[in-house]
């Protein structure tokens, strides 16, 4: 009797509960919506991110100094691949108005780098070759000199009292960001912000002191 006035009493506490007894199925779940991500700006100078950027009061002064040139990334690489045939990793890629800089594996020794700068007056040329404990290279195929080209040049139009201060595409700057570039934006005062922008060249972080 006391397992019947249990089961009862359950039947009761369920009826009165609204217990059901149906099973989900397929036919009655809920579609779930795809994830929609922002579309990418009309042009990378026009990264929403970059309306964070507040300009300083700089009393009329123009940019310190050139911008860099992302124009001299394609003959660099090319004058790479002449120079060491087969290459196809770098790392620490960056660039001024004159000169690119970028490191890669020696092709000789594994485990040994090789600093190589280029310009467009001297050519290559090639430090000695040096131990490292930590391989922080990436694809050749990753740097993507017409993007890079389309930030700084839309930047310069955007910024005209800006420097675009050495860009540089290294894993060791990038933080969690994945592999992107960093550059500073330089005005009359110094320094004004740090951005970072990913392969595309699509701003992705403003670091900018108040």
């Amino acid at each position: 009797m006391a397992g019947a006035r249990g089961w009862s009493i359950a039947v009761v506490l369920c009826a009165l509960a609204g217990c059901s007894t149906r099973t989900a199925s397929y036919d009655v779940s809920v579609a779930i919506t795809s994830p929609t991500f922002a579309p990418a700006p009309p042009s990378p100078a026009e990264s929403p991110q970059l309306d964070a950027l507040v300009l300083r009061d700089t009393s009329g002064l123009g940019a310190p100094g050139p911008n860099a040139d992302p124009t001299l990334v394609a003959p660099a690489l090319a004058a790479l691949d002449e120079a060491f045939p087969g290459t196809d990793r770098v790392s620490d890629l960056y660039f001024d108005d004159e000169n690119v800089w970028m490191t890669i594996p020696d092709p000789q020794v594994s485990g040994r780098s090789i600093s190589i700068l280029w310009s467009a007056d001297r050519g290559i040329s090639s430090g000695e070759p040096v131990f490292t404990e930590v391989d922080t290279t990436f694809p050749i195929a990753d740097v993507r000199p017409e993007a890079i080209t389309a930030l700084v040049d839309g930047l310069a139009q955007r910024y005209s009292t800006l420097q675009i201060d050495l860009p540089r595409l290294d894993t060791d700057l990038s933080y969690d960001l994945g592999l992107s570039w960093r550059m500073d934006l330089v005005d009359a005062r110094g320094t004004l912000a740090t951005i970072f922008t990913d392969l595309d060249g699509v701003v992705t972080v403003v670091d900018q002191e108040r």
